[in-house]
This record gives structure tokens, C-alpha cells and sequence, in this order.
């Protein structure tokens, strides 16, 4: 059975991963979000992408739209040692979604989450791949568009878990 403690901004931070990690030892934790352009820009990785070995299983959540950002960020951050890098298609916040650039706002772009998968596994090569993603957005949002949705990007890229 698999049980994770899914990524909420401004709560799944080092020291929530901490405490959860306290109260169990098997359940998947998730960073928060985070960007790309982030990641690769910040002269200070750790304070982004560090956590002590006693959080495994653990699961980067990336979010940005862009195949070569994301594969940079994925390479920069496959050196921590990460369980699992995952991309947020699925976050409605005007924060990430509201610029129609990442989060809810992919499930709208298949074929763009298809290649930005495709560029995660082949920096993180040996790291799982997965997708947050909605039942749907706005009035996209058929069980026939979700599952398109899922064949574009599983097809497209080497994403078996969503």
C-alpha cells in the first residue's frame, strides 16, 4: 500500500517532511513546489533541493513548462538523491496555474507535458517519473479527456504513473 503526503506550498517544507518522517517511516513525503528556473539559478541548491537521508522515500515536485529548463533542473537536482521527480500539471493556484504557464494550466498541453517528461527522465536517468494532474480543468474535464490526456503523455514519454 502506498500512502504520500501530497506537496502543499508553504507546508511540505524540511522541517513538515521532518515531523511526518517521525510519525511514519514508510509513507512517501513530497517537497513543496518548485520551479525550474529556480533550481537552476539559485547559487544555493541545498537550500532548495537538501534533505537529510532519513526522508526516504522522497519526491521532488518540479513545476515549469519548458522541456530544457525542466531537464536542468531534473539533472541538477538528480544529485540529491531523489526517490521520484514529479510534474505538477495539477495545481489550480493563481500563483501557478494563473499565468497559464505550468500547473492546471498543462493539462491543457499534452503534447508540451510529454516532452517535458521525456526531458525529466533522460537528465534524471534512473530516478521514477510521475505527473500530478486534475480529473480536468475549467470545462475539460471528461473522463475522454482526462484519459487522452494520460495516453498523449505515457505514450510520449516514459511516464507510467499519474
Amino acid at each position: 500500500q502506498l500512502l504520500s503526503v501530497a506537496p502543499m506550498m508553504d507546508w511540505t517544507d524540511l522541517h513538515y517532511r521532518q515531523m511526518a518522517r517521525l510519525i511514519s517511516k514508510r509513507t512517501w513525503l513530497w517537497t513543496e513546489m518548485v520551479v525550474d528556473k529556480t533550481i537552476i539559478h539559485t547559487p544555493n541548491p541545498d537550500k532548495f533541493l537538501w534533505f537529510p537521508p532519513e526522508q526516504h522515500p522522497i519526491v521532488l515536485q518540479l513545476g515549469g513548462s519548458d522541456p530544457a529548463t525542466l531537464g536542468l533542473a531534473a539533472k541538477r537536482a538528480a544529485a540529491y538523491g531523489y526517490d521520484e521527480i514529479n510534474l505538477n500539471c495539477g495545481c489550480p493556484s493563481d500563483r501557478v496555474a494563473g499565468a497559464g504557464c505550468f500547473g492546471a494550466a498543462l493539462m491543457l498541453q499534452p503534447e508540451t507535458v510529454a516532452a517535458c517528461m521525456s526531458a525529466i527522465a533522460q537528465a534524471a536517468e534512473g530516478t521514477a517519473v510521475t505527473v500530478k494532474c486534475r480529473l480536468g480543468v475549467g470545462e475539460v474535464d471528461s473522463y475522454e479527456q482526462l484519459l487522452n490526456f494520460v495516453r498523449i503523455v505515457s505514450e510520449g514519454s516514459p511516464t507510467r504513473h499519474f
